[in-house]
Formats: structure tokens, C-alpha cells, sequence
């Protein structure tokens, strides 16, 4: 895969996860947390997936 895919992906996956932690925030229990927790499971693989290649 070459840079310019990867970033694009990383940016539809950070914006798609941004969006569930918000969409989220707005439901109240535990269908909103669950929500969260997926949108979070997202940024940390996006930052994962950053810092891997530094280090």
C-alpha cells in the first residue's frame, strides 16, 4: 500500500471514529457507551498505526 492510501484511510477511519464518540455521547446507557468505546477503539488504532512506523 503506498503513503498516500495509507493517510487516506487513517483520515476516513479518524473521521468515522470522531463521529461515533460524538454520536455517542448523545445516547444515554449503554448502547452510548458502547458507541464511545468502538470511536475509541478507532483513534487508538489510528495511533497506533501513526507511531508504528516511528519507532
Amino acid at each position: 500500500m503506498d503513503g498516500k492510501t495509507k493517510i487516506i484511510i487513517m483520515v476516513v477511519v479518524f473521521i468515522v471514529s470522531m463521529a461515533l464518540i460524538f454520536i455517542g455521547q448523545k445516547n444515554v446507557g449503554y448502547t452510548g457507551l458502547a458507541t464511545e468505546l468502538v470511536g475509541l477503539a478507532g483513534l487508538i488504532g489510528v495511533i497506533y498505526t501513526y507511531n508504528k512506523g516511528y519507532k
